[in-house]
C-alpha cells in the first residue's frame, strides 16, 4: 500500500470528513472509494470513446441511423 499527502481545501476536507462520519467510515475509505470510482469511470469513458472513434471511422451507414439521417 503507498502513502499520499494530499493538499484539501478546508471547506472539502470538512465536508468528506462529515460525509465519512455519517456513513461511519474513515476519511481516507471516502477518499480511496471516490477514487476508485472515478479511475473506473474514465476508464469506461476512454472504451466509450474508442467505440464512438470506430463508428465514425469505419461504419458510416451506422453512424447516419444513431444520427437519424437516412
Amino acid at each position: 500500500m503507498s502513502n499520499l499527502n494530499l493538499r484539501l481545501p478546508d471547506d472539502l476536507h470538512t465536508a468528506a470528513a462529515a460525509e465519512a462520519d455519517a456513513a461511519h467510515m474513515s476519511l481516507n475509505s471516502v477518499i480511496c472509494d471516490a477514487l476508485r470510482d472515478w479511475v473506473a469511470l474514465r476508464a469506461l469513458s476512454r472504451k466509450e470513446d474508442a467505440i464512438l472513434d470506430r463508428v465514425m471511422n469505419e461504419d458510416a451507414d451506422l453512424l447516419a441511423l444513431i444520427r437519424g439521417i437516412e
